[in-house]
Formats: C-alpha cells, sequence, structure tokens
C-alpha cells in the first residue's frame, strides 16, 4: 500500500468530524502523525479543492471537489443496491432474466442482472455495451434524452450490428414517440434472432431518467395473455425501482 495515500484519506476522515473545522495541531493529535506531515498533505489536498483553509483561522474543513465524488458514488451506488430486490422481484414474476440498464455515452450498459429460473435463455452480458438503439430496454435510455441529445445521436448513429432490424432515424424516432407515449418498449429480433425484449424507465427523484429495467426472452415464451402478463410485470418493476429512488409518481 502506498502510505501517503493512507495518510491521506485517514485525514479526509478525520475531517469529517464534527467538529467541522480542525487546526493543524488538532489532526497532528488525531492522526499521531507530524504537524510537518499533516501540513504537506493538506496542502497537496487544498491544490485539488479536497480540503480548505480559511486564511483568518488557519482551520481546515473538507473541499467542495468531494461534494460532486459524493453525488456520483451516492447515485451509482444508491441504484445498485435498491435495484437488487427489484430485478429479483421481475425475475420471479416472470421467470426470464432481469436486466438494469444505464446509458454511457451513445450506448447501453448493462448494470446488474437477475436470473430468471428457465434454463433456455437470451444471453446478454455485463459490461457488453451495444448502441441506444439496438433492443428494448436500451431504446427506452435513448426515448428520454433531450431533443439535442436525440438529434446528436442521430448523426453519429452506429451500422445496426446483426443487421438484423434495419432502422432509419425516420423510423427510430417514431419507436422513440411510441416508447414516451406509452412508457415501454418492445423490440422483435431486433439484434438477437426470435428475441423479444421489454424495456421501461426508472427515475430519480428529481424527475429525470436514470436507468431502465426489462427483460430479454425467447419469442416463444412471449404469446396471448402472457406478453401482456409481461408488459404489465416490467412496467410495475420499473415504477417500484423509481419509487425506492425517490420519485414520486404521477
Amino acid at each position: 500500500m502506498i502510505q501517503s495515500l493512507l495518510r491521506a484519506l485517514d485525514l479526509l476522515e478525520a475531517l469529517k468530524g464534527p467538529q467541522k473545522a480542525f487546526s493543524v495541531a488538532e489532526l497532528s493529535e488525531a492522526l499521531d502523525l507530524p504537524p510537518s506531515s499533516i501540513h504537506r498533505i493538506l496542502q497537496t489536498l487544498c491544490t485539488k479543492d479536497f480540503v480548505v483553509k480559511n486564511d483568518q483561522t488557519h482551520l481546515y474543513q473538507l473541499g467542495p471537489a468531494l461534494i460532486s465524488l459524493g453525488t456520483a458514488a451516492t447515485n451509482q451506488t444508491k441504484l445498485q443496491t435498491v435495484c437488487q430486490p427489484v430485478l429479483a422481484y421481475l425475475s420471479e414474476c416472470t421467470g426470464e432474466d432481469a436486466f438494469l440498464m444505464i446509458r454511457i455515452g451513445l450506448r447501453g450498459l448493462i448494470l446488474a442482472k437477475a436470473e430468471g429460473p428457465n434454463n433456455l435463455k437470451v444471453v446478454d452480458h455485463f459490461g457488453y455495451e451495444q448502441p441506444l438503439h439496438v433492443g428494448a430496454i436500451r431504446k427506452v435510455l435513448l426515448a428520454y434524452q433531450s431533443a439535442e441529445f436525440l438529434k446528436h445521436y442521430l448523426l453519429n448513429m452506429e451500422e445496426h450490428p446483426s443487421k438484423l432490424s434495419i432502422q432509419t432515424p425516420e423510423t427510430l424516432l417514431k419507436d422513440l414517440a411510441t416508447i414516451r407515449k406509452d412508457g415501454i418498449s418492445i423490440s422483435r429480433s431486433e439484434y438477437i434472432q426470435d428475441a423479444i425484449g421489454i424495456g421501461a424507465p426508472v427515475f430519480g427523484s428529481d424527475g429525470q431518467m436514470k436507468a431502465s429495467i426489462g427483460i430479454i426472452a425467447p419469442a416463444s415464451r412471449t404469446v396471448g395473455k402472457h406478453f401482456t402478463d409481461l408488459k404489465h410485470d416490467v412496467m410495475d418493476s420499473a415504477e417500484k425501482l423509481s419509487y425506492r429512488l425517490g420519485y414520486s409518481l404521477p
């Protein structure tokens, strides 16, 4: 381990204390380190705004650079944590593998997954990125983007990786409008032959879409009333997860 880095992390932990602002002497005593070492670490952290110094009191406290890091970590960790029981619920209701996806640039990435009991599966892997217009669960992520983002996406839209379902910008925009109107996305053999995808949006406390949730199943298991039930289960799961993230349902 890097000792200086560990000391810096210990120092940040000490600055979390209820006193809020500390002198070099107080930090030196708390961490049992020489004041000169504490001062060097503080100066380094101050250059990146992880720590700030009050020039009048000569006291140090946590800086604004930590806010964005904490917010990003909280959002990601909270989403991954609270989604697990909902994904388990969805896979149990439907009998299919359930997925949570997030947007990374112009692509969709699987963030979490729950295995369903059926042996015959449609395989989609963690860390496997696909363009946002490929498949129902990813297409949801695209449907709720801004007009500026959609314009940029259409200009840079990748060629469909499997060419099973060729979409033009016009047909894609029509599909996205339908998804926003219905609150659910359906795809049929878009990048896996004879596979059906069903996806719905997940919203956070700020009303913004944070992820999408859904299932992918063989077409042979998605017929008649069962297909209607699957759509209901996906939308119900999306509402449950949105609620867990603090979203107030309309």
